[in-house]
């Protein structure tokens, strides 16, 4: 399965044409939106934008998505909102948390982070790819390139329950990817140089990376 994940799309047209883009040159089977999909206002505007889409797309509410994000992701004909409950394409099961608190230098899921993370336990496998919106702490997590920001309680829980691969964003200058043990961490953010990244997911095989440059491409494999 040939996944394109992006994050950080912040209602901006532009990236969603650089999405439909990238789409029609690299043929994905599905489509995942690590949160900030929006920027607060107009979240039906931007949905609608998604709907000629011709795959599946999964996604997650960021810090800048208002709560009714989840209800249009759940309702829209080719969307999938994720959350605790397993979904299942192509024989990979992903999983999500919705929201970010961006505390200073400091990122949660939510108030009740532990948990909310609690509830993926019983679900989650070496073999799940879990999508949320803010990076582990100390994973393509530092604002600024200096500070990290990420999550101890995500990092924490992936540690005790390693997924495949983390899917995440937030922190824009740090779209790339990196490994925490053996779990890929995958930074989607779009900024001015990447616009999302390629991973190819298949069975008896090693991930592979590509992240999406805007001039040109980068291709690691793990």
């Amino acid at each position: 399965m040939r996944i394109y994940a992006v994050a950080d799309i912040h209602g901006k047209t532009e990236k969603i044409a650089k999405i439909k883009n990238v789409i029609f040159q690299e043929s994905p089977d599905i489509l995942v939106i690590a949160g900030d999909l929006t920027h607060y206002f107009s979240p039906l505007k931007i949905l609608n934008q998604l709907k000629d889409i011709p795959i599946p797309i999964f996604g997650i509410r960021g810090n800048s998505d208002l709560k009714c994000v989840e209800r249009l992701l759940q309702n829209q004909e080719n969307t999938t909102l994720l959350n605790h409950t397993p979904v299942t394409y192509q024989d990979v099961r992903f999983l999500g948390l919705n929201g970010t608190i961006p505390l200073p230098f400091l990122s949660k899921i939510g108030f009740r982070e532990a948990q909310r993370l609690g509830r993926l336990e019983n679900n989650i496998t070496s073999e799940t790819i879990l999508v949320v919106h803010p990076p582990p702490r100390g994973v393509c997590d530092k604002v600024g390139n200096k500070f990290c920001a990420g999550s101890f309680g995500l990092r924490s829980f992936i540690e005790n329950h390693p997924p495949l691969m983390v899917l995440c964003g937030h922190i824009h200058e740090q779209a790339g990817y990196q490994f925490l043990k053996n779990t890929l961490i995958v930074n989607c953010a779009m900024n001015k140089k990447f616009s999302g990244a390629i991973i190819d997911c298949c069975k008896n095989m090693s991930l592979r990376v590509k992240m999406v440059m805007n001039d040109k491409q980068t291709d690691k494999g793990k």
